[in-house]
């Protein structure tokens, strides 16, 4: 039966790489809801009907999808993905509700941090290289191996992947510190303002980057920070490209101030064929993809749509609403 009071449709553009089907299916037990394919792979078909909704992945945001959203007269955008960065670039209406899926991502993508630290600090990738080879190299891969208990990690971002990331080294012996927007403490985790980067970076033998990228996160591990770090060091970024500056990484790993990184994310996605990142043995690169791998993952999404879009209908603020922080000038 129909939620709203007015008889009209309410259209939702649907531009998602994956999981467009299970989002069909779940919206299509709500009388009065169309739903228009606004995903590259439709070519534009659709795209001049006038929509009231849209539901994204951040991947798919480009100039066409700004213009596309400054034309219509939307009520609601839902972000199936973690992050809300591309919506920073846009004037947005603050009467238009914005809602997410991210927490549904929080899990796999803090168990493909763990992954990366293990990868690392186990010296897999050193051992996978050199075992193709006619080396048995122990001598050389001895010496980079270390324990999770032993190590001190710093995650900058302690929101709900952050403090996955922290839980999860926790529950393996490591020393944890938290850096976030507000000073507090979780089961037992110290989490320092923001203010603080600077001065506990030098103490961490691991740093995970989770924090969304904002104006004023765009290269907040720069020059000064890799100065900081110890050499002995791993970094790794599950967040956004933009928070770290890839050139400033790739000058401190090539003269061996940081013992390596692992990167799912970057500043141009796909990765340039020639990024000089691509040549570096001490670096793991996965292509944007720490958030897959939970089962059903389309099916909980498309679920959660249909929930946040429950709300809008019934013309409450949906359930899984992003908080937008104050307009930067």
């Amino acid at each position: 039966m129909p939620i709203r009071s007015d008889s009209s449709a309410f259209r939702i553009a649907c531009a998602v790489s994956i999981g467009m089907s299970a989002i069909r299916q779940e919206l299509a037990t709500i009388s009065q809801v169309e739903i228009v394919d606004l995903s590259p792979r439709s070519k534009g078909i659709g795209s001049d009907h006038e929509c009231r909704g849209l539901v994204i992945y951040a991947s798919q945001f480009s100039s066409s999808i700004v213009d596309w959203i400054h034309k219509n007269p939307l009520e609601w955008i839902h972000l199936v993905t973690a992050g809300s960065d591309p919506l920073d670039a846009i004037n947005i209406s603050d009467s238009l509700h914005l809602s997410s899926s991210g927490h549904l991502w929080a899990d796999t993508v803090a168990e493909h941090a763990l992954a990366m630290l293990l990868t690392l600090s186990r010296g897999m990738n050193v051992s996978i290289q050199a075992i193709q080879t006619d080396q048995w190299s122990r001598e050389e891969i001895i010496p980079r191996l270390h324990r999770i208990k032993d190590l001190n990690v710093l995650v900058v971002g302690y929101g709900r992947i952050g403090s996955k990331i922290g839980a999860s080294v926790k529950n393996l012996g490591a020393h944890v510190t938290g850096v976030a927007s507000t000073e507090r403490s979780v089961d037992g985790i110290s989490v320092y303002k923001m203010a603080d980067l600077d001065t506990l970076i030098p103490h961490a033998d691991v740093i995970f980057l989770s924090v969304p990228l904002q104006p004023q996160t765009h290269h907040l591990i720069s020059k000064v920070q890799f100065a900081l770090m110890r050499k002995s060091a791993f970094l790794i970024n599950v967040s956004r490209g933009g928070v770290l500056d890839e050139e400033a990484l790739y000058q401190t790993l090539v003269n061996g101030k940081l013992r390596g990184a692992g990167l799912d994310v970057f500043e141009n996605e796909p990765l340039p064929l020639k990024h000089p990142l691509r040549s570096l043995d001490n670096v793991l690169l996965t292509p944007h993809v720490a958030g897959f791998g939970e089962k059903d993952i389309q099916q909980a999404v498309a679920q959660n749509v249909r929930d946040n879009l429950l709300d809008i209908l019934a013309g409450r603020p949906p359930r899984d609403q992003i908080n937008r922080g104050p307009k930067t000038q």
